[in-house]
């Protein structure tokens, strides 16, 4: 926003209530109160609504389906397109939170142009919940290549560094992780990992931590708070893999296309992860990293190990494919090219 091609609508309620926050958990409680109240009382939308009939846009864009769904009434009054991109959670936990969102999506599904995933898993989501399978597109996310320069990692047989960043949720499968680490331990003499990443489940977190010191892991796996993101191409340095045995939860959510995993192998590093959803697509087995069935704990330990046996010619092999393959298939410039495609269509 500090670009003078993009104009701000920064609410004055919001502005006077609360300062920006350094994460996206970092809301103080009156602010989330404000946010949480807009489908009741949409305040920022008829104040967003009246700045914009003084000078309407092209068309509308929406991320997240939830948050569409309160704008496609102003869209419609604007005689605006409107596109709305989803991302997982709207789609896989959204409507088991609130159903009536079942019925909002297909109010959505009718009025909006263009209806965006991430990948062809997120299409068929969607389409299975009533979308025209004629609007669906696909744009893949992409990290900032430039702010994720490659660095070579010299890992020799008999040493890995293991990372996950990710906020604590159990989707993010912080406990399949520890369980693998700790089944791989003994063969694996000298191995660490860290899990670094916001306390959004609090409960997990002290279960992790639980865990940690009944196997006394203490010395082998580290928790930290989250890496704010314009040092995390620095810190990922340190490390020689990435791991993230994402998983569903009993309430239905899941991971769709975690962008962390793309940050980490542009940087270099293989990704140890599971097959949930778009992940396969994001990392390729035997190519960039491993990819073992979800939930499968000793399979992953199996990985880990592999890795850690991994000389040094076959771990740069892979370390220099996993960033050829973000450069390749999820470069944010042809995402951006791709994006510019579909607002071109949707006003011609």
């Amino acid at each position: 926003f500090f670009n003078p091609a993009y104009r701000h609508y920064p609410f004055p309620l919001q502005r006077w209530l609360a300062p920006a926050p350094r994460t996206e958990f970092d809301f103080p409680l009156r602010q989330k109160l404000l946010t949480g109240m807009q489908r009741r009382l949409p305040l920022y939308p008829m104040w967003l609504e009246r700045q914009l009939q003084r000078d309407p846009p092209d068309l509308l864009h929406a991320h997240f389906g939830t948050t569409a769904c309160l704008y496609m009434d102003m869209a419609r009054r604007l005689n605006r397109p409107l596109a709305v991109t989803f991302y997982g959670f709207d789609y896989a936990k959204a409507p088991r939170l609130r159903p009536a969102y079942i019925a909002l999506y297909r109010q959505l599904f009718a009025g909006a142009q263009r209806v965006i995933a991430a990948s062809e898993a997120g299409c068929r989501a969607l389409q299975n919940m009533g979308c025209p399978s004629e609007k669906l597109a696909i744009v893949p996310p992409g990290p900032q290549l430039n702010a994720f320069p490659f660095s070579e990692r010299k890992k020799t047989s008999g040493q890995l560094r293991l990372v996950q960043v990710a906020t604590i949720t159990a989707k993010k499968g912080h406990l399949t992780a520890l369980e693998a680490f700790r089944q791989a331990l003994p063969d694996c003499p000298g191995m660490e990992m860290t899990l670094a990443g916001e306390r959004q489940d609090k409960t997990l977190a002290a279960r992790l931590e639980r865990f940690i010191r009944s196997h006394n892991l203490e010395d082998h796996v580290h928790m930290i708070d989250f890496v704010e993101h314009q040092a995390m191409s620095g810190f990922l340095k340190n490390f020689d893999a990435f791991i993230h045995p994402s998983c569903h939860t009993p309430d239905g959510d899941h991971e769709a296309t975690p962008v962390v995993l793309l940050e980490a192998q542009a940087s270099g590093l293989p990704v140890l992860c599971t097959d949930h959803f778009d992940l396969p697509a994001e990392v390729l087995h035997e190519h960039t990293g491993l990819v073992s069935p979800e939930g499968d704990t000793a399979a992953l330990a199996g990985h880990i190990r592999r890795l850690y046996r991994m000389n040094e010619v076959d771990f740069a092999a892979m370390s220099k494919r996993a960033r050829q393959h973000v450069e390749n298939h999820f470069n944010v410039l042809h995402s951006a090219a791709r994006l510019r495609e579909i607002y071109r269509e949707m006003l011609s």
